[in-house]
């Protein structure tokens, strides 16, 4: 059955767009900052507050543009299963992406170097001050899940497919852009986002649809929070035994 999109489908499209550059300009500039610093540098003390509000503002804009600019149907979301089994569905997913992606890394010999750029742009992300500290896990942990993949897949995928009636230029522009948006984290980050989308688009187009892409998303986003604390220990003892090693070989 065809899906009717609503009306003013095409101005969320154009904004989803115009965020999309505004993402890639942004995540470019990042990394031309983080290959500058010698050092991890932790962000500004007002930066939990300003993701925060960046989630508020995106969740407002979604919100006051449903039915006339999107809707249920035009972005996949489904619920010919309960919604809580959806996303528990796209939680497990989760596992079956980290058991996957580490089998890669593995064997093209580069899982430590990106567990090292991912442990380095956490603590550039992570504030120090409690507050902010908080105000970030709920933008990054709860919220950006939702408006990720409501923006990234429901309308950059989903929803301009049904528009140009053509699924692989859709789900290719998908894939661009999403790593494009994460360009910040490195080059070899490019395989683990590349694997996201892929499961990502799959769980959007099954039975669980958008509500197990959030689930998965959910669960990407806590878990390297979960593993902060295990990554700083694990890199500072790394650099400890590499300067060691370097000192007695001289």
């Amino acid at each position: 059955m065809k899906i009717e999109l609503p009306p003013l489908s095409n101005c969320v499209l154009f904004f989803v767009f115009f965020l999309s550059i505004v993402y890639l300009y942004n995540s470019i500039t990042q990394r031309k900052l983080i290959k500058k610093q010698r050092k991890a540098e932790r962000p500004k003390s007002s930066f939990g507050f300003l993701i925060l509000w960046n989630q508020i503002l995106l969740i407002s804009f979604f919100s006051a543009t449903y039915i006339v600019g999107w809707d249920a149907p035009s972005v996949g979301l489904k619920f010919k299963i309960f919604p809580i089994f959806s996303l528990i569905i796209g939680l497990g997913f989760y596992c079956i992406f980290v058991l996957l992606l580490n089998k890669i890394l593995n064997l093209l010999r580069v899982s430590q170097i990106v567990a090292d750029d991912a442990y380095l742009v956490s603590v550039r992300l992570m504030p120090r001050q409690k507050l902010q500290k908080v105000l970030f896990m709920i933008a990054v942990c709860i919220l950006n899940p939702i408006t990720e993949e409501l923006i990234f897949r429901g309308v950059l995928v989903h929803q301009l497919s049904l528009y140009t009636n053509n699924y692989y230029l859709a789900i290719i522009l998908g894939l661009f852009v999403s790593v494009g948006n994460h360009i910040y984290q490195g080059r070899l980050h490019i395989i683990t986002h590349t694997v996201f989308y892929i499961f990502t688009v799959t769980l959007l187009y099954s039975d669980v649809g958008l509500i197990g892409s959030i689930g998965f998303h959910l669960a990407g986003d806590i878990y390297p929070f979960m593993w902060l604390k295990y990554q700083v220990n694990n890199y500072k003892q790394r650099r400890r035994e590499e300067r060691r090693a370097k000192y007695i070989s001289n």
